[in-house]
């Protein structure tokens, strides 16, 4: 496999157990070495609420109130905490380990694609952003179950608020980023959904929420679409991640694993 060639798949709005089965079909697939580095965009047909592949769902999602709200949970196949996928554009970086685009470490990728994204939302028009570094990392007491009431190292904040927040999985030959671009806030549904250890957590976590997050549309003063901020992530990554970039579609491989995940 040439490993300056990169494959992208534009998806549209999909459903929330596809869109997590799609990017981990494509991750077994370059694990074995059959696909190259692919940059993924896609985004959520109706609200979802994703999870840490290593989360407890009994102890940190209100299952009852995502039922009464009629919002489905997906597990992740990377860590992290919970988040609700709304009005969001979704990108995932699949590529190979060793790849001469990134350094050996979870750290070192990280920091590559953080500056793929800075390059992107600076063709966007977004000013301000920057990595998170150890000293922006804050949390509320007793840990929030919320993956947007902080920011993670090497994740990407504007004025200190956090827009977009990612989680990785590594292999023993290729590696899975994914991470969401807020486009539109919905703090309030987010807390409601989710399970705490007391009420002054609770209150914390909605708090944070709204204190610690940013989206495009508060930035820039106007609504956005996925396909204007997919342009953005293209342009970006291609400025970024030199090599042969190319579109593409899912081999009849991944579409076997995304076949055999769903039977599962």
């Amino acid at each position: 496999m040439d490993q300056y060639s990169w494959r992208i798949i534009q998806d549209s709005l999909g459903d929330g157990t596809l869109n997590m089965i799609t990017d981990r079909a494509i991750l077994m697939a370059c694990n074995e070495g059959k696909v190259p580095a692919t940059l993924r965009l896609y985004g959520w047909q109706r609200p979802t609420l994703s999870i840490g592949y290593s989360q407890e769902i009994s102890q940190c999602i209100d299952i009852e109130s995502c039922e009464r709200n009629n919002i489905p949970v997906v597990r992740r196949f990377t860590g992290g905490r919970a988040l609700l996928h709304q009005y969001e554009m979704t990108y995932s970086v699949i590529a190979p380990i060793p790849h001469p685009a990134f350094p050996g470490s979870l750290r070192g990728s990280f920091e590559r694609i953080s500056q793929a994204i800075l390059e992107s939302l600076r063709i966007g028009g977004i000013e301000g952003a920057t990595v998170a570094g150890k000293n922006n990392i804050r949390d509320v007491p007793g840990r929030s179950p919320a993956c947007f009431s902080m920011a993670n190292h090497c994740e990407i904040t504007v004025h200190g608020k956090k827009l977009v927040g990612s989680a990785q999985r590594r292999l023993r030959s290729a590696f899975l980023q994914h991470g969401s671009v807020i486009l539109d806030m919905t703090p309030k549904s987010t807390y409601t959904l989710l399970k705490y250890s007391s009420e002054a957590q609770k209150q914390a976590v909605s708090d944070s929420l709204i204190s610690n997050t940013t989206s495009l549309k508060q930035l820039l003063q106007r609504n956005l679409k996925n396909n204007e901020v997919n342009q953005w992530f293209l342009k970006g990554f291609q400025k970024t991640f030199l090599g042969n970039w190319s579109k593409g579609k899912l081999t009849q491989q991944e579409s076997d694993l995304i076949e055999g995940f769903q039977i599962i």
